[in-house]
């Protein structure tokens, strides 16, 4: 895929602007369409408005700011003005959607890795980097559609985050010491999803799952998830076909379609 380096320069100082990101942008069929805000409770919200309202597949919903923004189980993601990317993408996937969310994680850590040196995916919706939080996925399906919301961060500074999350959250920017342009990181992430997912829509999820858990955490480590009011122990196996996650729990292979995954601690010797 050839990219483009941008001929509007002169909007480089607003790097989200709608016609330097069309002009960036080196996709065919997604973001041809795109909606900026300056400040928004959540691009998810306003693409699922829109969705119901008969937009187009393809219509992106860009952010500098989030002041309400989620993730999984309605949790609050934070956004910093002008240094986060926090967008939404409206999908009408003509067949089957599961496994979008891991499709689209590979999207990420495989454009990222153009910026910065070994993100991963947690399973089943966030991106890490060097063992700390980077960035945060959330689909959203009603209907015929399909709305992905990507919170990353970008270009904060350690002193950006609340205390309550600085010790488990990095931006690329500290991982790899410079100011980046959020319009070409957002770019790149587009242009590796619709690459997937083009393949996705004729093969399913199947032919992407070996190179999905190259980059998943905590691969062959004992972790501990809760799911369906539940908590399980147990060796992380992968995922399956339809990107469903397997651990290994006194010998007994159970799936999970959903869950919060964490790494189970090594006890303390006396």
């Amino acid at each position: 895929m050839k990219r483009r380096t941008g001929k509007n320069d002169a909007l480089a100082a607003g790097e989200l602007h709608p016609a330097r990101l069309l002009d960036l942008c080196a996709t065919k069929h997604l973001a041809r369409r795109i909606i900026l805000y300056d400040s928004i409770e959540s691009t998810n919200a306003a693409a699922m408005a829109a969705a119901a309202e008969g937009a187009d597949g393809g219509a992106l919903f860009v952010a500098e700011e989030q002041t309400s923004g989620k993730g999984r189980k309605g949790r609050a993601w934070f956004s910093a003005k002008g240094r986060s990317l926090t967008f939404s993408l409206l999908l009408r996937p003509a067949g089957r959607t599961e496994g979008l969310t891991a499709l689209f994680a590979l999207a990420v850590v495989s454009a990222l890795g153009d910026f910065v040196k070994g993100p991963v995916i947690k399973w089943p919706n966030d991106i890490f980097l060097n063992g700390k939080k980077l960035g945060g996925i959330l689909a959203e399906s009603k209907d015929d559609f399909v709305v992905i919301g990507l919170g990353l961060d970008v270009n904060e500074k350690a002193g950006d985050f609340s205390r309550g999350i600085a010790a488990e959250a990095i931006s690329m920017r500290i991982a790899c010491g410079r100011v980046l342009d959020r319009g070409i990181v957002l770019c790149r992430v587009l242009e590796a999803f619709e690459e997937l997912y083009d393949r996705f829509q004729e093969e399913g999820f199947a032919p992407f799952r070996e190179e999905i858990q190259r980059r998943l955490l905590f691969i062959g480590k004992r972790v501990i998830i809760e799911s369906g009011g539940g908590s399980f122990e147990g060796k992380m196996i992968g995922i399956t076909n339809e990107g469903r996650l397997c651990l290994d729990v006194d010998g007994t292979e159970r799936v999970f379609s959903s869950g919060d995954l964490t790494l189970r601690a090594r006890s303390r010797r006396p």
